[in-house]
């Protein structure tokens, strides 16, 4: 890891960059301005997810439970705009999702519909015991409307996910992102979560080497590719 940290200073000492990476076994850190906050945009899906599965670890939600598309789940403060990422319906058509459905889409193709509806009926628009239970693990108040986090704060959602070893970290690692940004180059599975939004462009991982470790990368007026240099960098180091 010290390698990690001379590599991150030396090579992507950048304003614009938040870097943050922890082996987790050893529980050893290394990071770039990993306390700086930036608009978090698809990434405040993490502690969606974390709230989701433990709601399911605790027996209060199951995976076949089913929640009806109405137009009202679009529109709660926190909630996603519609026409940005996702394949359901961009207007609500009153069927019913179940709930493996929708954490498949908010993994696999960041969804903002299916994100709304697992926000509106189980994480109860954000209320208190969520923003609790979600402080718990993120060391810090995750903001569901202004979405302003560090790139350590993400990780320590990524590992509270990981640490579930819940069928989300499955999902994660088959996305429509798989191509791009941290695992383009990566040949082990790599458990990802995208942000994009302005001029941000973000990814937190967990990659599946010999010992497993979280990425997690936030950038500002960056590209798609220097992600991915990154995460080669760092990878050809841990690997």
């Amino acid at each position: 890891m010290e390698k990690v940290q001379t590599l991150l200073t030396k090579k992507y000492n950048n304003p614009n960059y938040s870097i943050y990476v922890k082996q987790l076994k050893t529980q050893k850190t290394a990071g770039i301005n990993e306390d700086k906050s930036m608009y978090s945009a698809s990434v405040t899906k993490l502690p969606i997810l974390y709230f989701i599965e433990k709601q399911i670890k605790d027996s209060k939600v199951k995976l076949t439970d089913k929640f009806k598309y109405i137009e009202q789940v679009n529109q709660f403060k926190g909630a996603y705009k519609v026409e940005g990422s996702g394949k359901m319906p961009k207007k609500a058509d009153n069927k019913y999702y179940t709930v493996d459905s929708l954490l498949k889409a908010v993994t696999q193709h960041s969804d903002n519909v299916a994100s709304n509806i697992l926000g509106y009926y189980i994480a109860h628009q954000y209320d208190k015991i969520y923003q609790k239970t979600v402080l718990r693990v993120a060391d810090v108040k995750w903001n569901m409307e202004s979405r302003n986090v560090s790139s350590k704060t993400a990780a320590n959602v990524m590992e509270a996910l990981y640490s579930q070893k819940s069928p989300v970290m499955r999902y994660l690692t088959s996305t429509e992102f798989d191509n791009t940004r941290i695992s383009r180059d990566i040949a082990v599975p790599v458990a990802h979560k995208i942000g994009d939004a302005y001029d941000y462009k973000h990814d937190v991982a967990v990659i599946y080497a010999d010992q497993p470790f979280i990425l997690s990368i936030f950038t500002d007026k960056s590209s798609y590719e220097d992600i991915s240099a990154i995460a080669d960098d760092v990878y050809g180091i841990l690997k």
